[in-house]
């Protein structure tokens, strides 16, 4: 197994001796003369240049023999001019004779060697390709120590496989040189014995050489992915060549890191096990996405984006994440998110709260105190994976069922969860072995969400970086609702654990509050930087209004914050695919199915609800938390209006007693055109989504909102207030032009939802092929996550180089 480590650079050995003018030390040896034992003893030596030498040698022997045989020619002519009789002649020729012998015996002696050489090659060929020779490897392990998975491995077989086909020319190159010397023309001054073995003509073999060389050299280009480009090959071999040099022959001090990603290179150690295998799933993932790129079979395969040299550990903190806890567009934005990064290449791990019994995840075994306002409270920790993404539960008796309130309880019930939440999460790349081995603090990145998390960024600046310690990590806060801050007076200071000048961070003067304690204030001073859901809520979080208190931290902090428009999970929100449509008269459908298999959820859903079914008269529906910001007493003034029109009106939600009782008022008042569903249903939400016709959006803000993405997807023209993200993401309809999505109105008062309604009512009574342009143009954008994914890198990669 000694010559492993040479046999990918036997193509090229072999092409550089024999197109060498001499500039190669190898290539001195055509003019010395052929010494077997010396040659063995190199090739004991090194045999990785056994075939390059054989050649070499052959060449050598072939002039050698050129110049004897027109030595001996020359000799016989001048023989015949002088004298038949001269004895100086005969003995030149004799000595030609005897030289060639030599020379024949060698030649013999190279072929042995030769074939000694296949046997050798053969040998490491079965040890290569026998599944019996590798080393057994655990659940999990895709990497074998000694020789590379995936793309290596495959790399090596094609070059060793190049390499034999050259070996076989070359043996068929000497068996014909051989049988050239034995059916030469017969000289007349030689016996018979001798006249068979004598060379007398030998072909030029360095130009047939050297094109057989080149053509294998070809061949081996091709074989490894004739469709990309020559650098992608020439890195390619380089690093197959590198790693079968590390893994045969470790002496020769090759950084075995080189090529690793950022969370690999952080964390290994030689002396422990699961770093070690680690390190080799680490590996063969990496090789596994070059062979893909380098496979010809998957040239026409559109392969992910990937963040290149931008690859980083990313971790995600929120207090609740789909599908497990989820209130609003947070918890989706924590569950499809992460999904979009793990898919452009980087590690990526969400850090949420335990507030259930969760089957799909398991106790990782890891326990952890931390003092919250005195009390010592103990933490486990448990993991799953799923799409590429490690997700994290914080296990505490303070998270136990909660699940359908997540945030309720007193202030401080809601600060001291906070407090112990972000202060096990900013130790979770530590102790939380995520396939095998933690994340660590190498190029790592917090994303905190909302002020739920906004002590993550503050504990990670007290703790740690204050103290030279994770000074290369950097953190994201993400604004998902300034409207809710984490307030309380200067007391609460007391609970937060941190040093006393840091008090400065939390204070914050409100005009009509006076003094008081704010933690989002905190986390917008420490984080790296900034981010909000949209364009347009960026820009009013800087206004008074839309700041709510921090608009001047916000814009003194502006340098670092931008706004991203959210995506949405395609797979879990998608007409085709959606689970919930699949049962009780629902449908799934396409673009290309798309009135009809509308028209069937449409009729299930007026079922399901109780209301008439008629497929003429317009479904509108609401989804979304009963409170103030989401516009629903603008509906409640719109209700006569309404009731007056031929429509039908869902309303979905959960939140204020009195906007709750509200809604079955409505529904009692109106039986044939009004429901409320009190409550939050995730399977209602999706049917409303695909049975209505019209989405109504009146908030008063929206940083982004999601569900006015989901109905454009599913076909279901929205109507929305133009403010935050519903301004960003629904374009006004413009008949004339025949473009936009939707329908806008510029101020949440009745009025205007009544005015932008009713062009909406009568587009869809009157111009049915406008409407039918607005659902197209509204199922063919593209919401996916994927674009927000790269814009949110951006920024990751921004924060990394910040100082």
């Amino acid at each position: 197994m000694a010559s492993l480590n040479s046999l990918p650079f036997m193509i090229e050995t072999r092409c550089s001796l024999h197109t060498s003018s001499g500039s190669n030390p190898l290539s001195n040896q055509r003019r010395k003369p052929l010494d077997c034992g010396s040659f063995l003893k190199f090739m004991d030596h090194n045999s990785n240049t056994l075939s390059s030498l054989c050649c070499v040698k052959l060449v050598s022997g072939s002039r050698r023999i050129d110049s004897w045989r027109n030595t001996s020619l020359k000799a016989t002519e001048n023989e015949s001019s002088e004298s038949e009789d001269n004895r100086e002649a005969e003995d030149a020729i004799q000595a030609t004779i005897d030289k060639s012998s030599k020379v024949l015996a060698m030649q013999k002696e190279l072929l042995k060697q030769i074939a000694e050489r296949k046997k050798l090659i053969s040998s490491i060929k079965s040890s290569m390709i026998n599944p019996d020779d590798e080393p057994s490897t655990k659940d999990g392990d895709n990497s074998s120590p000694n020789v590379a998975r995936g793309a290596t491995k495959t790399t090596f077989k094609k070059e060793y496989d190049s390499s034999t086909s050259s070996a076989r020319k070359d043996d068929s190159i000497s068996s014909k040189v051989e049988k050239d010397q034995l059916q030469g023309p017969v000289n007349s001054n030689v016996g018979r014995n001798e006249q068979d073995k004598s060379p007398l003509k030998m072909p030029n073999l360095e130009s047939s050489v050297v094109k057989e060389v080149l053509t294998t050299k070809k061949d081996s280009n091709i074989s490894n992915g004739s469709l990309v480009g020559k650098k992608e090959r020439e890195t390619t071999r380089s690093f197959s060549r590198e790693k079968n040099a590390n893994s045969v022959d470790t002496s020769k001090g090759k950084d075995e890191k080189t090529m690793l990603p950022g969370f690999a290179l952080s964390t290994y150690k030689s002396s422990s096990i699961n770093n070690e295998k680690n390190k080799q799933l680490a590996e063969s993932s990496f090789m596994e996405r070059n062979e893909q790129v380098n496979d010809p079979a998957r040239q026409h395969e559109k392969l992910p984006p990937l963040a290149g040299a931008n690859v980083m550990n990313v971790i995600l903190v929120a207090a609740e994440c789909a599908p497990w806890c989820k209130t609003g567009g947070l918890g989706d934005v924590a569950g499809a998110l992460p999904k979009a990064l793990a898919r452009r290449g980087h590690r990526v791990m969400v850090v949420i709260p335990r507030y259930g019994d969760y089957a799909d995840c398991q106790d990782t075994g890891e326990r952890k105190r931390y003092k919250v306002h005195g009390q010592d409270m103990e933490v486990s920790y448990f993991q799953t994976y799923i799409d590429g993404v490690d997700f994290v539960f914080i296990d505490t008796p303070m998270f136990r069922h909660l699940g359908n309130d997540i945030y309720g309880g007193s202030r401080l019930d809601i600060l001291k969860r906070m407090i112990l939440f972000c202060k096990a999460a900013v130790e979770v790349p530590w102790h939380v072995p995520c396939g095998g081995v933690c994340y660590g603090d190498g190029n790592l990145v917090f994303i905190a969400n909302d002020w739920h998390t906004a002590l993550l960024p503050v504990y990670l600046k007290a703790y740690y970086r204050d103290n030279g310690l994770m000074k290369y990590t950097r953190s994201v806060l993400v604004i998902h609702n300034i409207a809710h801050q984490g307030r309380g007076p200067v007391d609460d200071f007391s609970y937060v654990d941190l040093p006393s000048h840091y008090i400065d961070y939390f204070k914050l003067y409100d005009p009509v509050g006076g003094e008081h304690f704010n933690i989002f204030a905190a986390g917008l001073k420490a984080a790296d930087r900034i981010l909000t859901v949209s364009h347009g809520y960026a820009w009013e979080l800087k206004t008074q209004e839309g700041g709510w208190g921090l608009h001047e931290i916000i814009n003194q902090n502006d340098w670092k914050l931008k706004g991203i428009v959210n995506g949405i999970d395609v797979t879990e929100w998608n007409p085709q695919l959606d689970v919930h449509l699949q049962s009780d008269g629902y449908t799934n459908y396409s673009l290309e199915t798309l009135k009809p298999g509308k028209a069937q959820c449409k009729e299930a859903l007026q079922k399901e609800l109780g209301l008439p079914v008629r497929s003429d008269v317009p479904l509108i529906g609401f989804i979304g938390r009963l409170d103030g910001q989401k516009g629903v007493d603008i509906i409640a003034e719109s209700i006569p209006w309404l009731s007056g029109q031929d429509v039908q009106l869902v309303m979905l939600g959960t939140g204020r007693p009195d906007l709750e009782q509200m809604l079955r008022q409505f529904e009692s008042q109106y039986p044939d055109k009004i429901r409320g569903w009190v409550g939050f249903s995730v399977k209602t939400a999706h049917r409303i989504t695909a049975g209505a016709d019209i989405l109504l959006m009146p908030s008063k803000f929206e940083p982004c909102g999601l569900n006015q993405l989901y109905a454009m997807n599913y076909g279901t023209v929205p109507v929305v207030h133009a403010v935050g993200g519903l301004r960003d993401t629904v374009q006004p309809f413009d008949p004339y032009n025949n473009t936009g999505l939707g329908w806008t109105f510029d101020r949440a008062e009745a009025n205007r939802l009544i005015n932008a309604l009713g062009n909406c009512l009568l587009t869809y009574h009157q111009y049915k092929d406008s409407w039918v342009g607005l659902q197209i143009r509204g199922m063919t954008q593209d919401l996916s996550w994927d674009h927000a994914a790269e814009l949110y890198e951006e920024v990751l990669v921004a924060a990394k180089y910040q100082w």
